[in-house]
């Protein structure tokens, strides 16, 4: 008998795992295909964070703020920061596959543009920081509550090799002088409203060994979407001021 009670303890927990991955997938295909019915933006907010000091004041220089507009396979992003005392300013615009590069900076002004491949294309969206580094393909556990009528999805158990791009992200993210970084601790999860991405919210902590020493460092990104009175994504008016250039020599 208390065989018999186990295995349906195990049959409904199963169950209940299955539908709760089946809502939450059925959730974000449709939150996706809302992303391809209509212009939007998203609002990409990377926040670092170390608990040594001298090293925090380097982190600092990392954070920023990114708006994307996405238009289908147009998108347009606007970068600024300050450096020594200067804002410098660069604008990118992708339209039918021609990238335009806008930079200002120490009142000098530079317009590249270049054709792109179909894997040029991939590289740069990978690349670009329009996208969260990692995906809800990423994690294999779903759990969804229900807050101020929306639904957040809390993600787990993420794959090793998104795990690894963590790792590898930090790493390429401080360069020399790091001997490894890891992720201690993750958290990830995504906001529903009315069927559209409201926001995406990841929390990573890694140890960080450098020079012999061991520090914590936490990255917060977090991308925040919109929707209402998005422009759609066209070649600039200036199109033709813009001086062709190779792909690598811009992008490198």
């Amino acid at each position: 008998m208390k065989r018999i009670l186990a295995v349906v303890i195990a049959l409904v927990l199963m169950c209940g795992m299955l539908v709760s991955c089946e809502n939450a997938e059925a959730i974000l295909e449709k939150a996706d295909a809302a992303l391809l019915s209509a212009p939007y933006k998203v609002i990409m907010k990377f926040d670092f964070e170390c608990d040594n000091e001298e090293l925090n004041e380097v982190f600092s220089l990392m954070n920023m703020e990114v708006p994307v507009t996405v238009d289908g396979k147009n998108i347009a992003m606007d970068m600024s920061m300050d450096i020594a005392g200067t804002t410098a300013s660069s604008k990118m615009i992708v339209a039918d596959m021609v990238l335009y590069y806008n930079i200002e900076a120490m009142g000098q002004v530079m317009k590249m543009k270049t054709t792109l491949t179909d894997e040029q294309y991939e590289e740069f969206m990978d690349d670009s920081n329009t996208e969260m580094i990692i995906e809800p393909d990423d994690f294999s556990e779903f759990t969804i509550e229900n807050k101020d009528g929306k639904k957040v999805i809390a993600c787990g158990k993420i794959s090793d090799e998104a795990l690894e791009d963590l790792n590898e992200l930090m790493d390429e993210s401080l360069g020399v002088g790091v001997v490894d970084a890891s992720v201690n601790e993750l958290s990830y999860s995504i906001t529903i409203s009315d069927g559209k991405y409201d926001a995406i919210d990841m929390s990573c902590s890694y140890s960080v060994t450098s020079e012999g020493e061991t520090y914590n460092v936490t990255l917060n990104l977090t991308a925040k979407y919109s929707y209402e009175g998005v422009e759609r994504v066209t070649v600039p008016a200036d199109a033709d001021s813009y001086q062709e250039w190779n792909y690598t020599d811009i992008i490198g």
